[in-house]
């Protein structure tokens, strides 16, 4: 446990910085407008739709990598990287094009947004698209510098990133080499010149620090049976965050549905609710690539309790966290916006994710490591069947025909953390020594 949170306390860190940048973030956007920040809100839902797809390809080269390195194969691990580089290279490059054809598509008839709301929409993804494609890259080097042992140098790597990111905040000038930016523009801007930093830096120290072997490869290597391992358990680690993320994306739709208020809202209370989740999320990804070395060496049953201490601890932590960001949440909210019936609403919602914090914080942490004890395939068809046949219809039930409105998609979130956390513990515990298969 203690190796366990040694390697999670860089995570923590790294997700820390990211809230606080998201907290001065919708601070500004909210400056701007409410509806900018319901936009900003809606849009990453979409952008993280596209994400899942890396983050599936990141956590199933990170749970190979780590394997084969902690069976003591270096030559399967760098060709593992190399595969790897070049599906993350060929899918950021397919999804870039996807996504900048479409762009208007997917803002109108997707998203729902109409008036102002699509105006800033369609402003901040005319630039953040290209942070988007930064970011898959950036989840190649996160993955191998994790399955390599090393939690810190992402966490170096972000710092580098978030402190670009708020000195463009500062200093950026409205009018950039003769380009009038506008204020959502700016902030779209900044998080490039952050990402791009970002890649920079984790570029060269992937070749001049670490210094890991790559062996892209070729016709003898068969070309296929480096790739096929990946893409087959990709797909199926990918399949929750993409349930999740589509799941996310519906009811960002019925936010929009319901109106500005409430897409405000949401944006506000879910920047506040993310901070209870971190220390869960954390210890989920350190706990996937200490699982991935214990099942490599053979250590079934350590991984099996190390990961029960753990989820005990993130299912008392995070409710903990989330009532007391409730209590501050009337001068927290006062951060980024004076509209009280912004601020009662996302009040209201806080409240509700109380309840959340306890199912997210077994996920959290249950999640990552079923998937590197070999039982993607169950987390995966769990979390789809849930997510949309379960949650999304009950959102609509709660917010529309009982009429609780965003209160309503507010539980039925809860109610979808809360079933799916207790699904993977009971699935986990019956786990027990026996190693399964990838």
């Amino acid at each position: 446990m203690k190796s366990l949170t040694r390697f999670s306390g860089p995570i923590l860190a790294e997700l820390l910085l990211s809230f606080a940048v998201s907290m001065l973030l919708f601070s500004l956007l909210g400056r701007i407008a409410d509806a900018a920040s319901g936009a900003v809100g809606v849009v990453n839902n979409l952008f993280w739709l596209f994400q899942t797809m890396f983050l599936g390809l990141s956590q199933a080269g990170g749970i190979l990598i780590a394997r084969v390195t902690g069976n003591g194969d270096e030559e399967s691990a760098a060709r593992l990287r190399g595969a790897l580089l070049g599906l993350f290279l060929v899918v950021a490059a397919v999804m870039l094009t996807v996504f900048s054809s479409g762009r208007q598509f997917f803002i109108a008839e997707v998203l729902g947004l109409k008036g102002d709301t699509a105006v800033y929409a369609g402003d901040y993804c005319r630039i953040a698209q290209w942070s988007l494609a930064c970011t898959a890259i950036g989840q190649y080097f996160t993955s191998v510098f994790r399955s390599a042992g090393n939690s810190l140098l992402p966490l170096l790597v972000a710092l580098c990133n978030h402190s670009v990111c708020f000195l463009c905040l500062w200093l950026l000038p409205g009018d950039l080499s003769g380009f009038q930016l506008s204020g959502i523009e700016r902030v779209a801007v900044s998080q490039l010149s952050g990402n791009l930093t970002a890649i920079i830096i984790a570029s060269a120290s992937f070749m001049l620090w670490l210094r890991l072997p790559v062996r892209f490869p070729g016709r003898r290597d068969g070309l296929l049976a480096e790739v096929r391992p990946i893409i087959g358990l990709a797909a199926m680690v990918v399949l929750e965050p993409f349930a999740y993320a589509l799941s996310q994306l519906f009811i960002g739709r019925m936010f929009a549905g319901l109106g500005a208020i409430a897409l405000a809202a949401r944006a506000y209370a879910g920047t506040l609710s993310a901070v209870p989740s971190l220390p869960g999320i954390a210890l989920g990804w350190g706990a996937q690539v200490q699982v991935s070395f214990l099942i490599g060496a053979g250590k079934f049953e350590e991984a099996r309790k190390m990961v029960l201490r753990s989820s005990l601890i993130t299912f008392l932590v995070g409710p903990a966290a989330a009532a007391l960001v409730y209590a501050l949440s009337p001068r927290l909210l006062c951060l980024f916006t004076a509209d009280q019936q912004v601020v009662a609403t996302a009040r209201a919602m806080l409240a509700v994710y109380i309840l959340l914090e306890a199912g997210r914080g077994l996920n959290t942490t249950l999640a990552p490591s079923l998937k590197a004890r070999g039982e993607a395939r169950f987390v995966a068809r769990t979390a789809f069947i849930v997510m949309l046949f379960v949650c999304v219809p009950l959102a609509w039930l709660l917010a529309f025909k009982v009429g609780l409105g965003a209160v309503g998609l507010a539980a039925a979130l809860a109610f979808d953390e809360l079933l799916r956390g207790l699904i993977n513990l009971w699935r986990w515990a019956r786990g027990g020594a026996k190693k399964l298969p990838a």
